[in-house]
C-alpha cells in the first residue's frame, strides 16, 4: 500500500522544505545576473547533432480560474499556470529554459518552475516583475503567520480606531464593515440636490419600443410630478456633486444576534439617524480633523503636473482624480499608510511576501469598489469610479487576502521541487542583450494587446504604494493616445521584441502567442509582425484557446468580441530551413479574402452545426493567422454571408 503524503499541517517532522531560491533572482531593474544565469541554464544548440522535432500542441484548453494559486493576486487579464504547464510540458524537457518576455504577474515562470524547468521572466513594469517574484518566491508558512501576526499586534489598536462606531441596538461597541458613498445629483425639474443611492428606479418606454430603467428624483416621483423623464436623474446630463456617506454596515463587537446591522442617513429609524449622525459621521470628522501620521503616495497620476489635461487614456470626466490619493477615502489612505508601513519593519522575505498581499487588495479599498446590494463590486481592470462606491473596512480586507495568499502558497510548497530555478528582470523586451542567441528552448508569451489593456496606466497605483519605478512608461508596448502611441508604433515595438525572441529561441523551437482581440484589431499586424520576424506558424487546422469559463460583462454581451484567449504556436526555422513569407495586411484582393473566410466560416458551420459567433470567430482567425491571410473586415457581415442568426 503506498505511503500517504504527509498533511501540510502536520508535525514539522514531516513538514517539505521550502525552495532555495537563487542568488540574485530578482531586480525591480534590469537584472545583472541574468547572462550568467542563462550559461548555466542553457544547453547548448548544437545544430550538428540537434535532435528536436516536437509537432505543434494541438489541444484546446478549458480550465478554470478559480484555484488558490490564482487567486493570490488580481492582475490584468492573467492566464491560468496550469494551463500554461500543458504547453511548457509538451514543447520542454525538465531542465529546459523557458522565457516570457511579458511576464506581467508570471504565469509562464511559475508554471515552468511548477514543471521543473528554469524560467526567465521579463517585464518593463516593476508592479509585475515584483508580483511574478512574490508568485514564484515560495516561503514557510509557518514564519509568516508568526510574522502576520507582529503586524497585527502592531497595528490592529489603531485601525480600530479607524473603524469604531456604535450599535444602534445595544449601545454596545461596534466596528464600521463598510460605508456607502453616493454622488449627489440636482433634479432637472424641481433643482433638489439628492443622492443617487436615494433616487428609486421606474421603467419607462424607450425609443424602441422596449421598456428601459431610469432614476428618477424621489421628491418629484412622490408628487407624480409629470412623465417621469422630466425629473429623470441622468447620470451624463445632470448636474452631480461630491459624493456624501448614505449607509453605514456594520458589526457589533458586544454579543448582539446578528452581529450585522446597517443604518441610513435618512432612516425611517430616529435611533439609527442619531447614531448615524453622533457616530458614523461623528468618526468620518474626527478621522478629516487630524493630520495622516504616515507615509503614503504623494504621486500625480502618470507623474502628469497639469490640472486639466487628461493624464491618460484611463483618464475621463467622471473618472478626474489628480493624485493617487484622491482614489481613497482619507480613513482607507490613512488605514493602508498604517498597514504599509509597518509591513517594511517586518523581516524579509515576510515582509515582500505580506506587500504582495496588501497590493493584491488595495483597490479594493478604494473609490473604485462598486456597491452592490447583491455583492461584489470589485474594479474590473480600469479606472471607472461608481456613481455609488463601497468604503471597505481595511483590516478585515487585508485579513481575508492574506488566507487566500496563505493557501496558494501552501499548495506551492507541496509542488515546486527543492531547487526553483529563475531569474526576474524588469526591462524592456525589446532589449535582451544578455541572454545569447540560441539558447532558450521555448518561449510562451501573453503581450499587449495593443491598447486593450492600459498596463502602465492601471500599474502606477500599486508602484507608487510599493514604492517602485513610476517613469518607465516612454518605453511601453502599448497603443496610448494620450502619449501619442499609435497602432504603427505598437507594431513596430512588437516587431522589434519578437525579433529579440527569434534571435534567442533555439532552430525548430516553438513560440506559444496567447493573444486576445476583436474582428476590428490587431490579428492581422500580428500575423505579419511574426512572419516579418522569422516564425512559421503552425499549419494545423485546430483552433487552440484557453478558455476559462469566466468573462468580462462585454464578453457575455457582445457577439464577435473573443471570448476566450486564442494560441498561435510559431516555430523558427532551422539552419538552411526557408523562413516564412512576409505578409503585408490589406494587399490581398479583398473579394479574395472574403471567398476564403467564407469558406472558412461554412465548413466549420457544417463541422459544428449552431456554432456561436465567438467560436466561428477564433476558427476565422485561427487559420487564416496560421496561413497569413488575416485582414480586417467586418465580421457580422461576412458571418450573415454564410448563415442565418437562430433567436
Amino acid at each position: 500500500m503506498p505511503k500517504r503524503k504527509p498533511s501540510p499541517h502536520q508535525s514539522s517532522l514531516f513538514k517539505r522544505s521550502v525552495p532555495r531560491m537563487p542568488d540574485g533572482y530578482y531586480s525591480s531593474g534590469p537584472n545583472p545576473n541574468l547572462r550568467k544565469f542563462v550559461e548555466e541554464h542553457a544547453t547548448p544548440y548544437d545544430p550538428e547533432h540537434d535532435d528536436y522535432n516536437v509537432p505543434p500542441f494541438d489541444q484546446p484548453i478549458t480550465t478554470t480560474k478559480a484555484t488558490a494559486i490564482y487567486n493570490m493576486h488580481t492582475y490584468w487579464s492573467k492566464k491560468p499556470h496550469d494551463a500554461i504547464r500543458q504547453y511548457i510540458r509538451h514543447y520542454t524537457q525538465p531542465g529546459d529554459l523557458v522565457l516570457d518576455p511579458f511576464c506581467g504577474s508570471g504565469g509562464t515562470a511559475l508554471a515552468a518552475l511548477m514543471e521543473g524547468r528554469a524560467a526567465i521572466a521579463i517585464d518593463l513594469s516593476p508592479a509585475a516583475t515584483f508580483i511574478t517574484k512574490n508568485y514564484c518566491t515560495p516561503v514557510d508558512v509557518d514564519e509568516l503567520q508568526r510574522a502576520f501576526e507582529e503586524l497585527k499586534a502592531r497595528v490592529k489598536p489603531e485601525m480600530d480606531w479607524l473603524y469604531e462606531t456604535r450599535c444602534d441596538r445595544c449601545d454596545g461597541r461596534a466596528t464600521t464593515a463598510y460605508t456607502v458613498y453616493s454622488y449627489v445629483f440636482e433634479c432637472p425639474k424641481c433643482g433638489e440636490r439628492t443622492p443617487l443611492f436615494d433616487c428609486p428606479e421606474v421603467q419607462v418606454a424607450g425609443k424602441d419600443g422596449k421598456p428601459r430603467s431610469i432614476n428618477v428624483c424621489p421628491q418629484c416621483h412622490a408628487r407624480k410630478a409629470g412623465d417621469p423623464e422630466e425629473y429623470e436623474i441622468c447620470t451624463r446630463s445632470s448636474q452631480r456633486f461630491d459624493p456624501v456617506p448614505v449607509l453605514v454596515s456594520y458589526l457589533c463587537e458586544e454579543g448582539c444576534k446578528p452581529q450585522r446591522g446597517e443604518r441610513r442617513h435618512n432612516d425611517p429609524d430616529p435611533k439609527k439617524r442619531e447614531y448615524f449622525e453622533k457616530y458614523d459621521l461623528g468618526k468620518i470628522r474626527e478621522i478629516e480633523s487630524k493630520p495622516i501620521p504616515y507615509w503614503y503616495p504623494p504621486h500625480r497620476m502618470m507623474n502628469v503636473e497639469s490640472d486639466t489635461e487628461p493624464w491618460g487614456d484611463e483618464w475621463r470626466p467622471g473618472r478626474n482624480f489628480r493624485t493617487v490619493a484622491e482614489l481613497f477615502t482619507k480613513r482607507n489612505l490613512w488605514a493602508l499608510s498604517l498597514l504599509i508601513s509597518n509591513i517594511k519593519n517586518i523581516q524579509e522575505p515576510y515582509s515582500s511576501t505580506l506587500l504582495f498581499t496588501a497590493s493584491s487588495f488595495l483597490l479594493n479599498l478604494s473609490k473604485l469598489y462598486k456597491h452592490r446590494d447583491s455583492g461584489g463590486g470589485q474594479p474590473t481592470g480600469n479606472y471607472y469610479v461608481p456613481q455609488i462606491n463601497k468604503e471597505n473596512e481595511a483590516w478585515a480586507a487585508f485579513e481575508r487576502k492574506y488566507n487566500d495568499i496563505q493557501a496558494g502558497l501552501q499548495e506551492l510548497l507541496n509542488i515546486l521541487d527543492a531547487n526553483s530555478d529563475i531569474i526576474v528582470s524588469t526591462q524592456s523586451a525589446l532589449s535582451i542583450p544578455a541572454i545569447p542567441d540560441h539558447s532558450i528552448d521555448h518561449i510562451f508569451t501573453d503581450p499587449p494587446y495593443a491598447g486593450k489593456y492600459q498596463y502602465g496606466e492601471l500599474n502606477f497605483i500599486w508602484e507608487a504604494w510599493l514604492g517602485l519605478k513610476t517613469d518607465w512608461h516612454a518605453d511601453e508596448v502599448i497603443v496610448n493616445e494620450t502619449r501619442h502611441m499609435t497602432d504603427a508604433d505598437w507594431a513596430n515595438m512588437m516587431l522589434t521584441a519578437m525579433q529579440e525572441c527569434y534571435r534567442v529561441l533555439k532552430p525548430g523551437h516553438w513560440l506559444s502567442l496567447c493573444y486576445h482581440d476583436t474582428s476590428e484589431g490587431t490579428w492581422g499586424l500580428i500575423q505579419d509582425i511574426m512572419a516579418q520576424a522569422g516564425f512559421i506558424a503552425d499549419h494545423s487546422s485546430e483552433s487552440l484557446y484557453i478558455d476559462t469559463g469566466q468573462k468580462t460583462y462585454n464578453q457575455t454581451q457582445a457577439e464577435k468580441v473573443t471570448k476566450r484567449d486564442l494560441v498561435i504556436n510559431f516555430r523558427k526555422p532551422r539552419p538552411g530551413e526557408a523562413a516564412a513569407s512576409v505578409v503585408l495586411t490589406g494587399e490581398e484582393d479583398a473579394t479574395s479574402f472574403f471567398e476564403k473566410a467564407r469558406a472558412i466560416l461554412a465548413e466549420a458551420l457544417e463541422a459544428h452545426p449552431g456554432s456561436t459567433a465567438d467560436r466561428l470567430y477564433d476558427e476565422l482567425v485561427s487559420r487564416m493567422v496560421r496561413r497569413g491571410e488575416f485582414q480586417r473586415h467586418n465580421f457580422d457581415e461576412l458571418l450573415r454571408s454564410v448563415a442565418e442568426p437562430v433567436t
